[in-house]
């Protein structure tokens, strides 16, 4: 098929070249910017039955009013004095004129409702509904700002501020998730007023200190973050790809022959997912590209690597350049493609996943390596029929040269850092090596990795779903959030939200037949007298609207405490049609950070605490849910952890029925699959390690997302190496017998498996020029597994198990085991290289 398919190309390469032209050309013309197809937030993705989706759901429909998803928290401060916040600081924030006189220009709340103003007023309860059931006349769509509260709200005011005084919280609500892309304009413009107005910032006292927390901040933040660290790793990637590829061929032309198959798949194959995403056909999550784009320039250049130098062994042997490129292709066709499967097969296996953006990323990834080989066994095909000789230039050669004439320094990168033969002839003295003493290398290279695999193994969950640990500490959200720390619980940015629904009872009556405010009460209470075990600050509800120990009964009788009690049991008790009293709300302020490591389990022992307090009347009839950051938070860590599981199981399965058909030879395969995945634990341990040795305090642990990711994707192409270096053993045993086409394949390959693996390696470490602390950690894990695939695992273990097996060395277990039978071998200088 592959002979074919290279005859072709050497006789129709312009068409070829040109229709790859002409599509993308065609294709990127019609894409969209990827920001207008892209879908935001982390939660967004979850499962539609994952019970905090669920809570959010009945929250909405219960109380229609209260539209926060997310906030912006001001933190309004003054610590250098001893009184603490003055009365100005105070009437800065909110002087509590709202009686319809000129607004003040320099009051905070004042500023901020005029934000809202100007994105179309604060969104009410049915803003999302259709412009037509709401009349003909048109009006500006709302902002997604529904309120800023303030020290003088009636409801919540005294939770805003601190008991030293020193502190005053402003929280601007928000309709939307926390990472939703939206938010990033709301918080620009509050930055910009307080930061860049000058004017307003003359207005500010004195030795006031102001910054930004809650949620929709650490949003804002790290979709900045992504943006800034995909943009880096993209650059960063074409410079390692260009130096490299220069070291590695000294030929300019011939250095841009992968760069351009590279960068052409990745802007196909990003302008057809965005294509695909514009009509449904597929979701794109913001910072998808970085993945594609490091995948993309890793495995494409691998490809044309091997297409090249097999390319540069057939012109050596004496072929014509027509005859070289034909050749090339119907050799290395099938191994490329193989590999290619492997990885696509390995990584595509990521669709089956329940979080949706494993499942999205499986799919472009999948997609975008598909692509790519099919461009490096046709783009680059032409490009190489297109330039001829003259991709050798500067040291440029005629048709038909011996290879004796060195006429361009041999391909390996380990070639171009001098001419030392000791550097030449590394993997030759690692095959004479294997043939005496394949056992002890063994041992000695499996004892040296143990301990790494022995961490890894061990820490395989201590995983960190944090989002401020993820963000470099000078981020705007963190600096709020710190500040924060100092006056207030750190819970006070993300409120645990509780949700009782019981149809039988109404929790909006104090005596009677179903009253259910009674049972609230003791409930309240019994948590509070707990509150330090479950480690929260604050508990608000029907019966105790402000919180602390004071319930409705220390309100007083009179006319306004009976409309205060009214108010209070209508913000915590639905009055939805429908769900009329029958829908309650618990608000908790934790004490740790919503996005901290131990808030999911605080959060676990919260709810079990919780229906276990109970009161009877609500035992057996009572739904609970739990909304907030902290609950998204434990639904991604439950729905990952079980993708985790099945990916693995998946990928592993997968990546061994693709071998087991190329190879057949199931025992065999089977130790390949078991030496990578000895290398995976082994870079995870290790990467384990490098980030606590950095910071022992401060380190919760791996980012969530690292394991599933280094797995699928480490997986996935050590045995895309493995398979270049199996199919070269199998060719070379025919000729030279099992042993000694074991260590002379291993001399064939080496250097340019080396060199790919170098490139790959580099790739994946450009994901270390971001900010985020995740993406460092996972371009780090790849960079070291990669290497470790390249230079132990492929070189050593797989060989020396090999030449064990086929020395004989197992006995009569050994035949079970794949090895061949013992026959005089040819040695490989009697023998052509090819």
């Amino acid at each position: 098929m592959f002979s074919r398919v290279g005859q072709l190309l050497v006789r129709h390469w312009l068409p070829v070249w040109l229709a790859w032209v002409v599509v993308l050309v065609l294709v990127a013309w019609q894409a969209p910017p990827l920001e207008s197809v892209v879908k935001t937030g982390e939660f967004a993705f979850l499962p539609s039955d994952s019970p905090s989706l669920i809570g959010e759901k009945l929250f909405s429909r219960a109380f229609p009013n209260d539209l926060l998803a997310s906030s912006v928290v001001i933190v309004v401060r003054r610590t250098s004095q001893s009184g603490g916040l003055q009365e100005k600081d105070w009437d800065f924030v909110d002087d509590g004129v709202d009686d319809g006189s000129k607004p003040n220009d320099f009051e905070l709340r004042e500023r901020i409702l005029r934000i809202a103003e100007e994105g179309g007023g604060l969104a009410q309860a049915d803003d999302d509904e259709p412009a037509a059931e709401k009349g003909s006349e048109k009006r500006p769509a709302p902002s997604i700002i529904t309120s800023v509260t303030t020290f003088r709200d009636k409801n919540l005011g005294d939770l805003l501020k601190s008991a030293d005084n020193q502190a005053t919280l402003v929280i601007v609500g928000l309709t939307t998730e926390f990472l939703d892309a939206k938010n990033g304009e709301t918080v620009r413009k509050i930055e910009q007023l307080l930061q860049d107005d000058l004017e307003f910032r003359r207005h500010i006292p004195a030795g006031l200190d102001i910054s930004l927390s809650g949620t929709a901040t650490v949003g804002r933040d790290m979709l900045v973050a992504q943006k800034d660290s995909a943009r880096a790793t993209e650059h960063l990637t074409v410079v390692l790809v260009v130096v490299l590829l220069i070291i590695i061929y000294r030929a300019p032309l011939l250095a841009l022959i992968p760069l351009v198959t590279v960068v052409v798949s990745v802007k196909l194959t990003m302008s057809l997912l965005i294509l695909g995403a514009e009509r449904g056909l597929i979701t794109l999550f913001q910072g998808v590209e970085s993945y594609v784009t490091v995948l993309l320039y890793g495995a494409g250049v691998d490809y044309c690597l091997f297409l090249i130098a097999r390319y540069k062994e057939e012109l050596d042997e004496g072929a014509s350049l027509e005859e070289a490129v034909s050749n090339a292709v119907a050799k290395v066709g099938h191994a490329i493609t193989a590999s290619a499967g492997t990885v696509i097969c390995g990584i595509g296996m990521m669709v089956f996943a329940q979080f949706g953006k494993f499942r999205e990323a499986g799919i472009a990834i999948a997609f975008g390596l598909a692509v790519v080989l099919l461009a490096s066994m046709t783009f680059t095909p032409a490009m190489l029929r297109m330039t001829g000789r003259w991709a050798f230039w500067p040291q440029m050669r005629k048709e038909r040269v011996s290879g004796d004439a060195g006429w361009i320094p041999s391909t390996p990168l380990s070639a171009h850092f001098g001419q030392l033969d000791w550097l030449q002839n590394t993997w030759e003295v690692v095959g004479r090596a294997l043939l005496k003493r394949p056992g002890w290398i063994w041992l000695g290279t499996m004892a040296a990795m143990a301990p790494f695999a022995i961490v890894g193994a061990i820490f395989y969950t201590h995983l960190s779903y944090g989002l401020l640990s993820d963000l470099p500490s000078n981020s705007p959200c963190v600096v709020g959030t710190k500040a924060v720390r100092e006056h207030f619980a750190a819970g006070a940015t993300g409120t645990i939200t509780v949700l009782l629904k019981n149809d039988s009872v109404d929790f909006a009556q104090i005596d009677g037949e179903g009253a259910g405010l009674p049972a609230i009460e003791t409930l309240t209470e019994a948590l509070r007298s707990r509150k330090g075990e479950l480690q929260f600050a604050d508990i608000r509800s029907a019966s105790h609207p402000l919180g602390g120990d004071k319930g409705l009964d220390s309100w007083g009788t009179g006319v306004k405490a009976k409309l205060a009690r009214d108010r209070a049991i209508r913000h915590y008790v639905s009055s939805t049609e429908g769900m009329d009293g029958h829908v309650t709300r618990l608000d908790i302020t934790a004490e740790n950070d919503p996005f901290a490591r131990d808030s999911i389990a605080q959060l676990t022992r919260l709810e079990n605490e919780i229906r276990s307090l109970l009161p009877e009347e609500l035992q057996g009839k009572t739904a609970l849910s739990i909304i907030g950051p902290t609950a998204s938070i434990r639904d991604l860590k439950i729905v990952t952890d079980g993708d985790q599981i099945r990916i693995d199981s998946l990928v592993i399965g997968g990546v061994f029925l693709i071998l087991v058909v190329l190879l057949r030879k199931p025992a065999i395969c089977a130790y390949l699959i078991v030496s990578v995945l000895f290398s995976y634990l082994v870079a995870l341990g290790a990467t384990y390690l490098f980030y606590w040795a950095m910071d022992p305090t401060e380190f919760a642990g791996l980012d969530w997302k690292v394991p599933m990711f280094l797995f699928t994707i480490l997986i996935a192409v050590g045995e895309d190496y493995n398979i270049f270096l199996m199919t070269r053993i199998e060719e070379e045993q025919r000729r030279l017998g099992p042993v000694q086409g074991v260590v002379h394949a291993l001399s064939l390959t080496g250097r340019i498996i080396s060199s790919c693996g170098i490139i790959m390696a580099g790739t994946f470490a450009s994901l270390m020029a971001g900010s985020l602390k995740g993406m460092s950690q996972l371009g780090f894990a790849l960079a070291f597994g990669v290497l470790l695939d390249t230079f132990v695992v492929r070189p050593i273990l797989v060989p020396s198990y090999l030449v064990l097996l086929h020395q004989g060395r197992f006995g009569k277990l050994g035949r079970w085991l794949g090895a061949q039978p013992l026959a005089p071998e040819a040695t490989p200088e009697t023998h052509p290289a090819n």
